[in-house]
């Protein structure tokens, strides 16, 4: 009994633990989602992991050309109950200092499934120079439920810069750009699909440990007075 409730207890304050560090996070990241657009800064070889989650779902702009030529699919995404793509698209950056280059991948948005030939969305190939604005995102390491991508058809569930830059013939930035839901001529894709829900359900499991830690306690103290 001892160590049972000893466990309990543990697990209850390791969720209040979890709890604060998780109300941290959803704080930062509104802050950050809040905050005016920053320039992305340019990555290297050398930067950091540290470095790249400091990123993470902040608001970023950039200037530059889509390479729509090179655009690239991932599937399994739904807007309001309706299958499709999101649309990836490498975007050369020209708002760099003199002699530095990057190609950031953007996800544009939400085409639906009759949509993804460029052909039928013609006007949403914007061409030359624009200013793109959107969140800026670490990729996730692939969970283990998630299908493999398949490069050799352009069919993609997880991002992957480094993969995906191999395919296109581009150096990819290891970061990528969630496009923001600014209008584009056609209406298609449909950017703003940053998803920034974080769950927190930290305090009902402590709740829950303690609950349990109590109601052994109870039945120890009744089992010993009833013998």
């Amino acid at each position: 009994m001892v160590l049972a409730v000893a466990a309990m207890l543990g697990l209850g304050t390791w969720q209040v633990q979890r709890l604060a560090w998780k109300t941290d996070l959803i704080e930062q990241r509104a802050a950050s989602l809040a905050a005016d657009p920053v320039a992305l800064p340019v990555f290297g070889p050398a930067t950091t992991p540290e470095e790249l989650a400091e990123w993470s779902f902040r608001r970023v702009r950039m200037t530059g050309h889509f390479r729509h030529d090179k655009e690239l699919y991932q599937a399994a995404k739904s807007l309001n109950g309706n299958s499709g793509y999101h649309i990836l698209t490498p975007f050369e950056r020209t708002d760099l200092p003199e002699g530095a280059a990057q190609t950031v991948l953007v996800s544009r948005g939400w085409v639906p499934l009759d949509h993804k030939d460029p052909a039928t969305r013609a006007a949403g190939q914007i061409p030359g120079e624009v200013t793109v604005t959107g969140v800026a995102r670490v990729p996730r390491t692939t969970a283990w439920v998630v299908p493999d991508n398949r490069p050799s058809e352009n069919f993609w569930f997880t991002i992957d810069p480094k993969v995906m830059g191999d395919f296109v013939g581009e150096t990819l930035a290891p970061v990528y750009v969630e496009a923001d839901a600014t209008p584009i001529p056609g209406d298609l894709p449909k950017g703003g699909q940053t998803r920034s829900e974080l769950p927190n359900d930290h305090l009902q499991y402590a709740i829950t440990w303690y609950a349990l830690a109590i109601s052994l306690i109870v039945i120890y103290v009744v089992y010993r007075r009833r013998h």
